[in-house]
């Protein structure tokens, strides 16, 4: 049972991402994936990132990957009509955003290897 608020985030938004390729998509194997790729994530953030993850990013890193999470957003579901590829490709661009930050995991690895 997860106990920490990330891997809790994680597992409510793998239940209604599964439930939404279930009962909306019909698409199970997809959802499962992308429900397991979403809880894994949060699970990473809550073990690499120490705090907060978001004070990790600058505000205007935060302000670009919400505009650009927006975007995708409204991309999948007005003009490709594909929520769940949407969700794919935003999980990944905040997930890059993090990890690729000055202040992220990549950065404090670097900075220990040096």
């Amino acid at each position: 049972m997860p106990s920490t608020y990330w891997e809790r985030v994680g597992l409510v938004l793998a239940a209604l991402i599964l439930a939404y390729a279930v009962v909306v998509a019909q698409n199970v194997l997809f959802g499962i994936f992308l429900a397991a790729v979403v809880y894994f994530l949060a699970w990473l953030i809550h073990h690499v990132s120490p705090g907060r993850p978001l004070d990790d990013m600058s505000r205007e890193r935060t302000i670009a990957t919400g505009v650009v999470v927006l975007v995708v957003l409204a991309y999948s579901v007005l003009i490709a009509a594909n929520v769940l590829l949407g969700i794919v490709v935003a999980v990944t661009v905040c997930f890059v955003a993090w990890v690729t930050n000055p202040y992220g995991p990549v950065a404090r690895w670097l900075d220990r290897r040096t």
